[in-house]
């Protein structure tokens, strides 16, 4: 679905496709191959080609940390977290086509990646979606080119700091 919203926003911008549009054509992407869908989670990961014991094993981990209310493995929001307890399932097989992270690795003014004391690990610099924690609550979807913008800005700040070196 890319960068749509099927939700309204708070600020009162309408979502760009209804839910129920969303959900209406998962019917012809499956008869298109597209979207998977099973009534087991081991079926499920035998249509993606997806090791069969080690998917069964995260999605019941997950479950696990769904239950408890904390994602103890990738710091998911609570709100975020929601059981896969319910056939019949759905799965893509996908890759890196997403516009952005929510987090990504820590940086500072210069663009050079933090390691885990704070300190700048030298030689390693970062920029764009992958950075900062920028689009740590949310893709301001409303900005277009944000995404965009944001990596040459910081790609030519990084550039002009190496250069400097």
């Amino acid at each position: 679905m890319g960068c749509c919203r099927l939700w309204p926003f708070d600020n009162g911008a309408k979502q760009n496709m209804p839910y129920v549009a969303a959900w209406g054509s998962v019917e012809g992407l499956i008869e298109k191959g597209y979207v998977q869908k099973a009534d087991t989670l081991e079926e499920l990961a035998e249509k993606l080609n997806i090791p069969v014991d080690t998917f069964v094993a995260t999605v019941k981990r997950y479950n696990e940390l769904c239950k408890k209310g904390v994602d103890e493995d990738y710091g998911k929001a609570q709100h975020r977290l929601t059981p896969i307890d319910t056939a019949p399932y759905y799965g893509v097989r996908t890759a890196a086509w997403h516009l952005t992270t929510l987090d990504g690795v820590g940086i500072n003014t210069d663009m050079q990646v933090l390691g885990e004391d704070g300190k700048p690990i030298e030689g390693l610099y970062a920029t764009g979606d992958c950075s900062g924690g920028f689009f740590a609550n949310n893709y301001p979807n409303l900005f277009t080119g944000l995404a965009c913008g944001r990596t040459m800005t910081f790609g030519r700040h990084a550039a002009k700091v190496l250069a400097m070196k």
